[in-house]
């Protein structure tokens, strides 16, 4: 699959994985479904969010090891 059949798939796809997110909401509209392909996180709260947004001071996984290899942690 190509183009538009992959993204037509992929997005099949999404809605049947993603039909009970949300605290599993029983009935769900078209619109909400189509917010979970787009945006799977209901909010932007602490819990939900980036972290990256609300922890400033810690450091990801990624620069964990990134540091570690490099030897240089500033």
């Amino acid at each position: 699959m190509a183009g538009t059949a992959r993204r037509r798939a992929d997005r099949a796809r999404l809605k049947h994985k993603r039909r009970d997110w949300w605290a599993g909401k029983p009935k769900k509209t078209d619109v909400q479904i189509g917010r979970l392909i787009d945006t799977p996180t209901a909010c932007s709260c602490w819990m939900c969010g980036n972290p990256r947004r609300h922890q400033k001071d810690r450091l990801s996984i990624w620069e964990h090891r990134w540091f570690q290899e490099v030897g240089d942690e500033s």
